[in-house]
């Protein structure tokens, strides 16, 4: 009778089934880890080139704050030279103010009308004077509002006058009209108007002004 000694095979049988167990579980390792490792490493490269375009675009903005910084200072020294030119035009104006405020005044008083006192304190200003007829008053008041160095002309009060002359008697036919009219002088022939903006200034509002952001 032979004997037979299958020990070592179920041995081998249970040694071949742990050694599948391990590579099973070893094979879920590597898989899991795969799993977890993988969509890291995705992440990370996406992460990274979200990195380097916010990178990009912050050395843009960068420029673009520059740029805006160099035309806000442009503009201010726009602005500033146009103010400096509006006072410039304004003195000049005002230098050649006078003389042709007694011009205007001269043209706008007719025949039959004069001026005896001429009186002004700051802007306003307060004619008296003797006139022939109301009519010639009326007259004289609107070509003295149609001057752009004179605006608000009213007349205050007018009465009869029979003029004396010095060491005579006052002649019995000449019966004087005498007026006082005030109106408000403007020695830069804008009528009262105020200065003209520049156009920058035109555009912006109070509002976006106050908007506007601080100079870097």
């Amino acid at each position: 009778m032979i004997r037979i000694n299958l020990l070592p095979i179920k041995e081998t049988e249970r040694a071949l089934g742990r050694r599948q167990q391990m590579s099973l579980v070893a094979l879920g390792l590597v898989t899991t880890l795969l799993i977890m490792v993988i969509p890291y490493l995705v992440q990370g490269r996406k992460l990274s080139t979200l990195d380097g375009r916010i990178e990009t675009l912050t050395k843009e903005i960068q420029a673009m704050n520059l740029q805006v910084r160099e035309v806000r200072d442009i503009d201010r020294l726009k602005r500033e030279v146009q103010t400096k030119l509006q006072i410039i035009e304004d003195l000049n104006r005002k230098r050649v103010g006078p003389s042709r405020v007694l011009d205007d005044l001269s043209l706008a008083s007719p025949e039959n009308l004069w001026l005896i006192d001429f009186n002004e304190v700051g802007s306003a200003v307060t004619f008296t004077g003797l006139a022939l007829d109301n009519e010639t008053i009326a007259k004289f008041m609107r070509q003295l509002q149609a001057s752009p160095y004179f605006f608000g002309v009213d007349l205050v009060e007018t009465s009869q006058q029979q003029p004396a002359s010095p060491g005579q008697q006052p002649p019995a036919v000449a019966q004087f009209t005498r007026f006082i009219v005030k109106a408000t002088i403007d020695y830069f022939g804008r009528g009262g108007k105020p200065p003209e903006q520049p156009p920058d200034a035109k555009k912006a509002s109070p509002g976006q002004t106050a908007k506007q952001e601080p100079q870097a």
